[in-house]
C-alpha cells in the first residue's frame, strides 16, 4: 500500500498510461477500492490525454490521488488543447474509445473542466460496500 496523497508527473507519451496505471494501483492497493475499475476508468482518461491533448507536440500528463474516509479521488490534468479533446470529438467511439459513458459507468462521479491550460478529469470512486 501506497502513501496517500500522491501526484506522478509524465510525458504525455503511451508509455506513460501503464507506468501511471501501475503507480496508481500499487498506491491503492488494500485500500478496499474496486481496483479494476479505478484502473480502467485512469485508463481511458490518461489514453485520451495521450491521443488528443497535444496534436503535433508534447506535453506532460498529471496523475493525482487521494483518500477521504470512504472516497478515492483521482485527477488526470493535461495541459493541452483543452476540453474539448475530451468532448467534441467527431467519429465513431471505436475511432475514440469509449469516453466519458465508461468513466460514468465506472465512477461514482466524474467532472471534465478546463484547467488553467488543458483538461482535468476528477473521478471519484466510492469504497467497497457503500
Amino acid at each position: 500500500m501506497g502513501d496517500l496523497p500522491a501526484t506522478w508527473r509524465l510525458p504525455a507519451i503511451p508509455g506513460s498510461v501503464p507506468r501511471l496505471r501501475r503507480r496508481l494501483l500499487e498506491a491503492i492497493s488494500g485500500r478496499g477500492f474496486d481496483e479494476d475499475a479505478v484502473g480502467l476508468a485512469v485508463t481511458e482518461a490518461l489514453t485520451n490525454a495521450v491521443r488528443h491533448a497535444y496534436p503535433g507536440s508534447q506535453g506532460p500528463v498529471t496523475l493525482s490521488v487521494e483518500q477521504s474516509a470512504d472516497r478515492l479521488v483521482v485527477v488526470v490534468t493535461d495541459e493541452g488543447i483543452g476540453t474539448r479533446s475530451f468532448t467534441a470529438r467527431s467519429g465513431s467511439d471505436r475511432e475514440h474509445g469509449m469516453g466519458l459513458p465508461l468513466l460514468h459507468d465506472l465512477c461514482a462521479s466524474v467532472r471534465v473542466e478546463p484547467g488553467s491550460s488543458g483538461t482535468n478529469v476528477t473521478m471519484a470512486f466510492a469504497g467497497a460496500g457503500r
